[in-house]
Order: structure tokens, then C-alpha cells, then sequence
């Protein structure tokens, strides 16, 4: 019997897809997930963190990225000293998509469980703590903090006042600063209770179904191509991740999504020794609900690579036992590597391509994908169904980087 044909094709299915997928079933639409379990899956490389404010002003995983392409400026003789680099605060528009998308997850994690069983491991803590080890970092958070929009503020921490907060946290400190109501959710139960839901509301799943390229037919997208042979679809939604701008060329689209390859570290399971998660510019460590403890993250782009390196591994332990010197005695329970869906600017892509029909954006979300998803998924099931967005969608918008280009060009 021939299955009929979707309102909407979603290729690929990490967080970001599976949460399109239930947003779009819920609103009746008729949707079908297709999926290749491809290595180096970003959703596999998240810690969970939910950590909008911290990645807003660049003191989550932003730290680490911000401190990896400073050294990289250096080395390349573009940057006299680390001080002279761009802060790692994201656009006020992104900024509010983050802080509202992490005040739907409660109620989001309470109605998946009842719904599907699945526990998201949404729990609250102490929030985001991120440890200042000299007065070079000291100067990054101040530089930060004059820099904070109303309405944004973070607790600044004497090192006493850092080790009663967090007694197993390293006395090699200058300072600390605290971010309230920053917590953590299981990445990978996250995905499956979005994909479990989606199941729920009628939408369908194909695994193992690899999507070889968009057909395109004038100025609209009429399905895809697989290798088991073409599917036709109204929309066609790219949440292809780190395979995003591979995806998009296939029919002369531009997507700008290169892989960003982060190494982890997950240790065997220690009695609960953390109320935050710890946040510094070499590392950060969140304890998981069953004791492990995971250290992430390194920020390379090294293409499609998703092997482990001896140098990221260990720059990562040795950043893990600075920062916490109890694991030092911990075994390292398993190591690997993901590809997040990296852009330049560090925003999303979302929304329809200019000047094509029957094709929409789900991707570009690099170390925020966890946190933004429930929003992202909703902002784009809203573009699909013709709904007003909750949102601007205007800044997340492809388009924005050929503007960019024109606008570099004509100066």
C-alpha cells in the first residue's frame, strides 16, 4: 500500500529535528522524519547544559570557544594579546530566544514523561559557576559584566565565597561567577522524548534512510532523493546539523554550517559532589543525575573528523582536575567525540531561503542546540504553518550572510 505523501520531509534527526517533528504533529500536520545514524551526531556531544544566560555573555561552553579562537588570532599574528578579542556575548535576539526556550522546559519535561514515559532528567541545581583563575580572566568577566543588557546580571564571588558554595571546587582562585537558574537535562532522552512525542501526534519515523540530495525543480523543493529512491514532500525542513550546507548544495542552496568537532570525557560515577556545573576557559564539568561526571568541551574544526586526540583528552582531564581535584582519582568511563552544526556568527539558521519554495532551515545551533530547541521548534512550525511567530525570525534568516558580503563588498 503506498503510504501518502507528507506535508513535511525533516532530514535529520538530532534534537533539533525530532523537536520540529512534535511541533509540527501536534499542530496536525502530516510530517515524516527521515534519519542516518551518521558518527559524531552533535546531540551525542552535549553535556545538557541549559544555560541560556551563560552562553548569552560567553561564560557557558562560549568561554572555551571565545579562549580557542583568541589563540588561534594570536598564532596567526592577528591579535596582539587575548585582551584585544571580540567578547563572547550573543545579539540580544538570540540571547532572548535562549532565556525563553529554557523557561519551557518544566512544563515541557513534565508533560514528556506523562506523555511518553520518558524522563528528560530536567533538574534544577546551583546553577552555572564559572571559576576565575587569574586576572586576565578576572578582566574578561568585568569586561562582560559593563557589557550585560538590563535585566541580566550574574552573582560575583569572592574565592572563599565560591569554595562554601561549592566546597569540592579548586582553592587556586581569583574569583567566581554565579549564574542562577542555569541547569541540566539528559541531551540524548531529551532527543528521544521529542521523537517519542512526535510518534504520539502521528508523525512518521524512517531510521537508516540516507538522503543523497534535495530535488529541486525551478524555484521550488519537490522532495528528496534517497538511496531507496525519491520522496516528495510540500516542505522539506534542513536539520541536517553539521551536514546541513552539504545538504543545501545539493540544489544550489546556501546554508554556511561547517562541523565543529568537540572531544568528551565521561568518568564512572561519583557520590553527588556538585550543586552547579562548573564552567572555565579550558573545561567544563557537569555531574550527571547517576554520578558521572562529563568533561567537555574542545572546539575544533577539523572538518568531518569525529576520532579522539591523545592533546584533547588529556588538555581536558588536566582542565577537569584544576578546576575539581577529586576526579583526579576517578576512572575515565568512556571518550568521544561530536560535530556540532557550526556558523560565523554563532546563531542559528531558521526560517525559508530567499527566493525558493518548499524548503526550510532547522540548523546552525553549535553549543546551544539543547538549550533552543523547544523554541527553535516552535518558531519553525510556526514559519511551516503559516503561524505568527512568537519571535523575529528576521535575524536568524539565511540571507542575513550574503547581506553581510554585499555590505563588506561596497565598503
Amino acid at each position: 500500500m503506498r503510504t501518502p505523501t507528507p506535508d513535511v520531509l525533516i532530514v535529520g534527526g538530532g534534537v533539533i529535528g525530532f523537536a520540529v517533528a512534535y511541533e509540527l504533529a501536534r499542530r496536525k500536520v502530516k510530517v515524516q522524519l527521515l534519519d542516518k545514524d551518521l558518527p559524531g551526531r552533535a546531540t551525542s556531544a552535549s553535556a545538557g547544559g541549559l544555560w541560556p544566560v551563560g552562553e548569552a555573555v560567553g561564560l557557558g561552553c562560549g568561554v572555551i570557544y571565545q579562549a580557542t579562537q583568541a589563540a588561534k588570532r594570536q598564532a596567526a599574528g592577528e591579535l596582539e594579546n587575548a585582551e584585544d578579542c571580540d567578547d563572547g556575548i550573543l545579539p540580544a535576539p538570540f540571547r532572548d530566544l535562549l532565556v525563553a526556550s529554557n523557561a519551557l522546559f518544566p512544563a515541557l519535561a513534565k508533560e514528556m514523561l506523562d506523555t511518553t514515559g520518558v524522563d528528560m532528567e530536567f533538574r534544577t541545581g546551583g546553577g552555572l559557576l564559572f571559576a576565575v583563575y587569574d586576572e586576565q580572566e578576572q578582566a574578561y568577566v568585568e569586561r562582560v559584566t559593563r557589557a550585560l543588557p538590563a535585566g541580566l546580571h550574574f552573582e560575583r564571588l569572592t574565592p572563599e565565597e565560591a569554595c562554601k558554595f561549592e566546597p569540592q571546587l579548586t582553592r587556586e582562585l581569583v574569583g567566581a561567577a554565579l549564574l542562577a537558574g542555569e541547569h541540566q537535562v539528559n541531551p540524548m532522552l531529551t532527543a528521544e522524548a521529542f521523537k517519542r512525542a512526535a510518534l504520539l501526534h502521528g508523525a512518521q519515523f524512517r531510521h537508516d534512510t540516507y538522503v543523497t540530495r534535495l530535488r529541486r525543480e525551478g524555484d521550488r523543493i519537490t522532495g528528496v532523493e534517497t538511496e531507496g529512491g525519491f520522496l516528495p514532500a510540500g516542505i522539506v525542513i534542513n536539520a541536517a546539523g553539521a551536514w546541513s550546507s552539504q545538504l543545501a548544495a545539493t540544489a544550489g542552496l546556501a546554508c554556511p554550517v561547517f562541523p565543529v568537532r568537540g572531544q568528551i570525557v565521561l568518568t564512572h560515577a561519583l557520590p553527588h559532589a556538585l550543586r552547579a556545573c562548573l564552567s572555565t576557559s579550558g573545561c567544563y564539568i557537569a555531574q550527571k543525575l547517576h554520578g558521572e561526571v562529563l568533561i567537555g568541551s574542545t572546539t575544533e574544526r577539523v572538518g568531518f573528523d569525529v576520532s579522539v586526540t591523545p592533546e584533547g583528552i588529556a588538555n581536558l582531564c588536566r582542565g577537569a582536575v584544576r578546576a575539581l581535584p577529586l576526579v583526579r582519582f576517578v576512572g575515565i568511563k568512556r571518550v568521544w567525540a561530536g560535530l556540532r552544526p557550526g556558523t560565523e556568527d554563532e546563531l542559528p539558521i531558521l526560517g525559508p531561503a530567499p527566493g525558493i519554495e518548499g524548503y526550510v532551515n532547522a540548523t546552525g545551533a553549535f553549543r546551544t542546540g539543547i538549550v533552543a530547541a523547544p523554541m527553535t521548534a516552535r518558531l519553525v512550525a510556526q514559519c511551516v504553518v503559516g503561524e505568527e511567530p512568537e519571535m523575529p525570525l528576521a535575524p536568524f534568516l539565511v540571507e542575513r550572510f550574503a547581506k553581510r558580503e554585499l555590505a563588506s563588498t561596497a565598503g
